[in-house]
């Protein structure tokens, strides 16, 4: 028994049978049931596939290469007349025009049909599937045109693809070409930037309704932005312009010279770290029945006759790595090539695959589970915000699609598990080399952070809690420390040369210089200073003022990186870093004072021979010993930074 649905009934009041009830009702008597019924599944086109508009464009770009253009023209143009609510500089069409070889007539109707492709037995550029003019052209717009033209004295031909001409049901097809002038704003265009087109395409998207941004000037920046990065090493063989402003190669490792913001390595640039040129093979294993990439050591295992070989080819892959300050994270414009660069690499972190010259994704994602790595993938690091100072980048040819998963939109890459094994493989080994590229981040900008930390330690305007103690015991044991006889000439050079720097400076007399440097040995008879000395001991005391104990600590010494410089973090500088400051000036007041010059010469040799270089050698060990293993992770954790958030070091570059 056949049921009967009210086809204005909502879908959401019907069950599922009811519903389908429903559709089938639609339908013609005639209904052939064809492989896809046109008019729902362009629409259901319509919202899937691309990332973004120039993720679409690129589609374009790709066939106007691919038919030898050696200029490729993006063209924006405004509506003449606004319509409520439109901005003056909204899009209300798109041009890709390129002077490639054209198409004839014919073939420009059927170049908007899917599987319409000509490289289908010659994959060995980028087009191959076929999909690209009509895929990326209805992901944006509803009505795309074809404009073409074989020879200068040939009429231009006209083709177009409107979705909202597509008929619910039955056969469906692209209307004829017919002869037509180009559109009075690519004209125009072409009149202004002084442009024949003898022969070509060009490929309008007609009031885009699926645009990632909607005014020009954005737009004009996205496609900059994209292409430049994506066509970085195809702009050699065919210029691209968006809107007359030339496209400029960008190398996210920053390694191509004559790229953007490239910088040579004797500069302060980046250095490619490590390289490999990997023969390949895809082949059938009769005894197992399992496909299976392996790595070719002859070349004579190279056979293209063996009917078990799916693919062969070359994969190349390089690693770059920045020096500290390269790619500097800031807040607000991109005003510098450091920060520049830190915005490309925002986007571009993790591996990226480059398909025939044409980039096709930043895979930001490793297999990382324990799974994975059970199954051989790997031990890959973590991608945060270390990788956004080092790139690795892999390239390979067509021949090896399978190998890499390329889906027909070619935005994607889903390497087969094979490719992460060989990758990880003890002979290749690229999984350790990007885990040495994130310790030689971590080290590097542990050491940066040091420094600047270290260079922001200076002798506090007031006497320290530390300070303050060690003068209170001089008052309960009713004794302060005094300059012993074999040192008061020293202490009085330094006092005459500190009281004459002050006399210039301040601009007083001798006697008011020396008098304010009596005045403060007494208010503060000791003070912790700092001074930097490679080499240096830990700490080293001396008379200021004539009679001040002065403790100078070594910034440059394992002690203050290890112990002092962490103490001074801590918050409102704690207990431990004054009772530290107390020990040490007990320890200065001892050398300082002895009677005994012998004695005297032994605290010196002592500090600076034996305890100095002990705690160097000891410090140093113990940061090696307490650095963690996923350095990173701990790192964020306890910083107390969420995943992918790298806090000071982030911004410090």
């Amino acid at each position: 028994m056949t049921m009967t649905i009210d086809s204005q009934t909502s879908d959401r009041l019907l069950t599922e049978i009811e519903r389908q009830q429903k559709y089938l009702d639609k339908l013609p008597e005639d209904f052939e049931f064809p492989l896809f019924n046109a008019a729902q599944a362009l629409e259901s086109q319509r919202r899937s596939g691309y990332r973004n508009t120039a993720a679409a464009a690129r589609e374009i770009v790709d066939n106007a290469m691919e038919a030898g253009a050696s200029r490729i023209d993006v063209c924006l143009a405004k509506p003449k007349q606004l319509k409520q609510y439109q901005r003056s500089e909204s899009i209300n069409a798109i041009a890709f025009i390129d002077n490639g070889s054209g198409m004839l007539p014919k073939m420009a109707q059927y170049a908007l049909s899917w599987g319409s492709g000509t490289h289908f037995d010659d994959p060995s550029f980028i087009g191959k599937f076929g999909f690209g003019l009509p895929n990326a052209s209805i992901n944006q717009t509803r009505q795309v045109e074809v404009y073409t033209r074989t020879k200068a004295d040939e009429p231009i031909t006209m083709a177009k693809l409107d979705v909202r001409e597509v008929k619910q049901h039955g056969l469906q097809t692209i209307g004829d070409p017919v002869e037509a002038s180009l559109p009075d704003f690519v004209q125009a265009y072409l009149d202004k930037h002084g442009l024949p087109f003898d022969h070509g395409t060009v490929v309008v998207w007609v009031e885009p309704d699926r645009l990632t941004y909607r005014t020009l000037s954005t737009m004009r920046e996205h496609l900059l932005d994209d292409f430049g990065v994506t066509y970085r090493y195809l702009l050699d063989r065919a210029s691209i312009y968006i809107d007359g402003k030339k496209v400029e190669p960008v190398d996210p490792l920053f390694l191509t010279p004559g790229a953007r913001y490239y910088l040579d390595p004797d500069k302060g640039g980046a250095e490619q770290s490590a390289e490999w040129n990997i023969a390949v093979k895809y082949a059938l294993d009769p005894e197992t029945g399992q496909m299976v990439l392996s790595r070719v050591a002859d070349e004579a295992e190279l056979d293209a006759a063996d009917p078990n070989v799916v693919a062969m080819g070359a994969i190349y892959v390089r690693v770059s790595r920045f020096p500290y300050g390269f790619a500097e994270h800031k807040d607000g414009k991109a005003e510098t090539d450091a920060h520049r660069r830190f915005e490309i690499r925002k986007s571009r972190r993790g591996m990226a695959f480059v398909r025939a010259k044409r980039e096709i994704e930043t895979v930001d994602v490793f297999p990382k589970s324990l799974r994975d790595q059970a199954k051989g993938l790997g031990d890959w690091p973590l991608l945060q915000s270390y990788a956004y100072h080092w790139g690795v980048e892999v390239r390979f040819e067509p021949a090896l699609d399978e190998v890499f998963g390329i889906t027909n939109d070619k935005q994607t890459v889903r390497p087969i598990e094979d490719l992460w094994r060989l990758f990880a493989s003890k002979e290749i080994g690229i999984d350790a080399q990007l885990g040495r590229e994130q310790t030689f981040q971590r080290k590097m900008r542990k050491a940066e952070s040091d420094k600047r930390k270290a260079a922001e330690a200076r002798q506090a305007d007031a006497p320290t809690l530390g300070e303050a103690a060690a003068a209170k015991a001089d008052s309960v044991a009713g004794q302060r420390p005094r300059v012993a006889d074999h040192g008061k000439a020293d202490a009085r050079e330094a006092f005459e040369e500190e009281a004459k720097r002050r006399s210039k400076v301040n601009k007083v007399s001798i006697d008011a210089a020396r008098k304010a440097l009596e005045d403060e040995a007494k208010k503060r008879p000791y003070v912790i200073d700092f001074y930097d000395e490679a080499r240096g001991p830990f700490y080293k005391p001396e008379w200021r003022h004539g009679t001040q104990v002065a403790v100078l600590i070594n910034r440059q010494h394992a002690f203050f990186q290890t112990l002092y410089g962490p103490l001074l973090k801590t918050p409102d500088v704690g207990q431990a870093k004054h009772a530290l400051d107390v020990l040490l000036i007990a320890l200065a007041r001892a050398e300082l004072t002895v009677d005994d010059e012998q004695a005297s010469l032994w605290y010196e040799a002592q500090r600076e021979r034996h305890w100095s270089s002990f705690l160097n050698d000891a410090y140093r060990s113990l940061q090696q010993t307490m650095a963690p293993v996923d350095e990173e992770t701990a790192e964020h954790e306890t910083a107390g930074n969420p995943p992918g958030e790298d806090g000071d070091l982030e911004k410090a570059a």
